[in-house]
């Protein structure tokens, strides 16, 4: 299966409204998700997630950030500019790589393809989706860290920076338990996917050989392009908060200019 991810490496950093966002595109276009979700909707949801104690402390967050004076770090906008978009070419990169059975070895390996994995039809898809979990995880780790080093770069330019850095701790702490929870919705989303494509080729093939499942256009083969394609649109979402805070140091550069 040659799945070509180039095209990801060349596009300039994500400025995604969550509406219009690749990732639920994706999962609409494949019928596993049918809600239309609009900016309102969006905000409103987002508002009752977040409940009477982290409301109190993001009360609290505003005000400390409001005494907030920063310390320069010396860190250039051009390193921290540079630093997301190596994480993210990285995060791009591994996911590519894993769907690529001739690119080498990986940490994170695509199911083989064995007859016996499909021997009972209810837990074929177990395998693709620790495949898809482990990912998930790897991207969260990697973004945590940029995260950090880009709020304590940015903390390190203005007051006006080191504010929103200070809101961008105490907002991500507000609603990172629901944000995950939410992502681990996907693996469960696309279990669904695979059954009905799965369902789908047992109706109309008779081919028994598990091989020739992932040969080009075969069912097997579209379920994992779409699932690498989830995976892409998903790093770029979660990347959202941190785009903002370099989006918002370039601003700031550019009026001391």
């Amino acid at each position: 299966m040659a799945l070509n991810g180039s095209n990801f490496m060349t596009q300039s950093p994500p400025q995604i409204a969550f509406k219009g966002t690749r990732l639920v595109r994706l999962l609409s276009d494949m019928a596993v998700s049918d809600v239309e979700v609009s900016h309102k909707q969006f905000t409103e949801r987002l508002g009752r997630l977040i409940d009477l104690s982290e409301s109190i402390a993001l009360s609290e967050a505003h005000w400390k950030a409001s005494k907030i004076k920063y310390e320069p770090t010396g860190t250039s906008s051009e390193k921290v500019k540079d630093e997301f978009l190596r994480v993210r070419g990285a995060m791009v990169q591994s996911v590519i790589k894993t769907f690529v059975p001739s690119a080498g070895p990986t940490l994170i390996k695509l199911p083989k393809v064995k007859p016996e994995g499909f021997a009972d039809k209810s837990t074929a898809y177990e395998s693709y989706k620790r495949f898809y979990v482990a990912h998930q995880r790897e991207i969260d780790f990697k973004i945590q860290n940029l995260q950090s080093y880009v709020r304590d770069a940015v903390s390190g330019y203005s007051t006006p920076l080191a504010k929103l850095a200070a809101l961008d701790v105490a907002l991500n702490a507000a609603i990172e338990g629901h944000t995950r929870k939410f992502l681990l919705v996907i693996p469960r989303l696309l279990g669904k996917r695979f059954d009905y494509l799965y369902n789908e080729h047992l109706q109309q093939s008779k081919q028994a050989d598990p091989e020739s499942w992932m040969l080009a256009g075969a069912w097997l083969d579209k379920f994992c392009r779409e699932m690498q394609g989830v995976l892409l649109a998903e790093i770029d979402i979660r990347l959202q908060p941190v785009l903002g805070l370099v989006e918002a140091l370039n601003k700031e550069v550019d009026k001391d200019q």
